[in-house]
């Protein structure tokens, strides 16, 4: 199953909340006013969002980091890793 996970402010309060797939692709970013909005704001109340990531990864699933066992420096250098795979499709 596909994981996707919200990244953000340290302390959970007010700031750009990122959603970045387990591969390292980043999907999306919110300025939230704190980290209990951001699931809502990221995925949640986006059903466009939604229908599409369930048509490209079939099941998927959202986790706050920290909820498993991948860290933050992880899922930055998975994030590095795919855009220097993938910089000529995403700078087109």
């Amino acid at each position: 199953m596909k994981k996707l996970y919200i990244t953000g402010v340290k302390d959970g309060g007010e700031g750009v909340y990122s959603l970045v797939a387990d591969d390292g692709e980043f999907m999306a970013s919110h300025f939230c006013s704190h980290a209990g909005y951001a699931r809502w704001d990221l995925e949640r109340g986006k059903p466009d969002r939604q229908k599409e990531w369930k048509a490209r990864f079939g099941e998927y699933r959202v986790l706050m980091l920290g909820e498993d066992e991948i860290t933050e420096e992880k899922l930055w250098e998975l994030n590095k890793k795919w855009y220097e795979g993938n910089a000529k499709e995403v700078l087109l």
